[in-house]
């Protein structure tokens, strides 16, 4: 027993060091990745300056990942020290997160396809494009995630104990423990219920009859739902208009997005995975398909795969969406190569000269396929410097009017309220449609709720500022049509400052947009 603990311990310290040197190495130290996560620490630095925990109604997505917000609303008497940690905080929160994975990765994948496997699927998935990316920022998709593959490690650990005939007390703890960890899944991010086939999957590894699949799974995903439910409705109550559920399935669902976003969408999947890594994946599902013959393998994995890939094609950006079939992806491929090697290993022998070259060929391969991933939406030179504009607006002489600032202004927001506890941030929806909704409800016979422009109002002591919401290159059209449709913001001073990818600023005529402002020059 104590060797066999031995040989399992070598393995966990070896994935621990490799995971902790890349993560903590590649985590995003005073920025962030990505417009969505800044929005949520707009909302958290409101929560903590209006002294309302888990009640601003600035929390973006608070309804879907409560317990995110509560598990950063426990470091609040930090924050409130010095607000710049925030940050910091939100993205080691998802490094620890993505380090702490190989632990219950490690041991469901051991359980089922040996040490050799667990040890593949792990390195495997250190370098999946949409994983690594969403690891090196903080967004709680990398929790719901974590705490998925603990429920499923304990499912297989109750297995264990079921064998064992070990008394029906320990086991009904032991789910009352798995209920719990899935709706911890859950209320760190709801859309991660789109992992739950896992739950028959693992149950069907272990061999259980049809009839106890189906009502253990009932038993891990009804009653996690249910928890969900109950910690929702004790959220304090925000005075806002929320489209619910519903509504935002059928914003984003809609089936006339899934024909304008077939491409994109597509392409976006294959980024996410990586193009070699998806090709070896496809492989490795006809491999265990047609030569291993283990259809419970096959069930575990594409059952989530085909259910992530339907929900979010129609809305694919970022390509973070299809991080919850990272896991089984680098599962499926590590099981086909753990059983090909051997066959590699020998063909390399008795032709080495064939054996370099296609050696050569893999390693140039993967070189040009990451050239083509997915990355971190917002690098490090873009972020600093959408975030300078924060710290222009915020050092500008008193105006005797509102400014409106056009440019990718949410994390410049989010600069300001860390510069002053005293700024004032207040979405205000307009009644002008975007351009996008204007294309969606000419073409979609299911008709969801428009989808108005959103303008962000910042107070400080010396100005009021008027920030479109997404002021970015793609959007200038729409811009224009706002200004002429909405004349109460077509006054004052302007601030233009349009970015490139490569933080660039891009040269626009300000008259262009409107000559009724007076110009600032930042």
């Amino acid at each position: 027993m104590k060797q066999e603990n031995t040989k399992i311990a070598l393995p966990i310290l070896i994935l621990l060091g490799l995971a902790s040197s890349l993560y903590l190495t590649i985590v995003y130290k005073d920025t962030l990745g990505e417009r969505d996560t800044f929005r949520m620490a707009m909302g958290l630095i409101d929560s903590i300056t209006s002294n309302k925990p888990l009640g601003s109604a600035m929390l973006y997505g608070r309804d879907i990942s409560f317990a995110y917000f509560a598990l950063l609303d426990f470091f609040t008497p930090i924050f409130k020290t010095n607000l710049a940690l925030i940050i910091p905080f939100m993205n080691y929160i998802n490094a620890l997160s993505a380090i702490l994975m190989v632990l219950p990765f490690f041991f469901l994948v051991k359980r089922y396809w040996g040490t050799s496997v667990a040890l593949l699927a792990n390195i495997l998935l250190m370098f999946i494009p949409a994983w690594r990316a969403t690891s090196q920022y903080g967004h709680p998709m990398t929790e719901a995630i974590l705490f998925m593959f603990i429920g499923l490690a304990l499912i297989g650990y109750r297995s264990f104990l079921t064998s064992m005939r070990l008394g029906w007390k320990r086991l009904i703890l032991l789910d009352i423990l798995i209920i719990a960890v899935f709706a911890l899944c859950l209320m760190f991010r709801l859309d991660a219920i789109l992992m739950f086939p896992l739950i028959p999957a693992c149950l069907l590894l272990d061999n259980f009859p049809f009839k106890k699949i189906v009502s253990t799974s009932i038993l891990y995903s009804f009653f996690p739902l249910i928890v969900f439910k109950v910690m929702q409705s004790q959220l304090p109550y925000i005075d806002e208009n929320s489209n619910g559920i519903f509504a935002q399935l059928l914003l984003w669902n809609n089936p006339a997005r899934y024909v304008d976003n077939l491409l994109r969408g597509n392409l976006l999947f294959i980024w996410g995975l990586n193009p070699l890594v998806c090709l070896i994946f496809l492989i490795s599902c006809i491999y265990l398909l047609y030569k291993r013959h283990r259809y419970s393998d096959l069930f575990f994995v594409l059952p989530t795969v085909l259910l992530n890939y339907i929900f979010w094609l129609p809305n694919p950006f970022p390509a973070r969406h299809f991080i919850y079939i990272s896991p089984v992806v680098a599962i499926s491929i590590a099981i086909f190569l753990s059983d090909v090697f051997p066959t590699i290993k020998s063909f390399v022998k008795n032709n080495r000269n064939t054996g370099v070259t296609l050696a050569v060929i893999l390693i140039f391969s993967v070189f040009i396929s990451y050239k083509y991933s997915y990355s971190v939406p917002l690098s490090k030179k873009y972020s600093y410097a959408v975030r300078q504009l924060g710290n222009e607006l915020q050092q500008l002489e008193p105006k005797d009017q509102p400014i409106f600032v056009v440019g990718d202004t949410i994390p410049a927001v989010v600069q300001m309220q860390l510069m002053s506890k005293d700024i004032k941030v207040e979405y205000k929806k307009t009644n002008i449609l975007t351009d996008d909704d204007i294309k969606a409800q000419e073409k979609s016979a299911f008709k969801s709720e428009p989808i108005y422009i959103s303008v962000i109002v910042v107070e400080n002591k010396k100005n009021k500022f008027i920030c479109y919401f997404q002021g970015w290159k793609a959007k200038i059209n729409e811009i224009k049509r706002f200004l002429r449709e909405k004349d109460e913001y077509n006054q004052g001073y302007l601030v233009l400052n349009i970015l490139e990818k490569d933080a660039k600023k891009i040269d626009i005529e300000p008259s262009s947009l409107s000559n009724r402002f007076n110009i600032l020059k930042l």
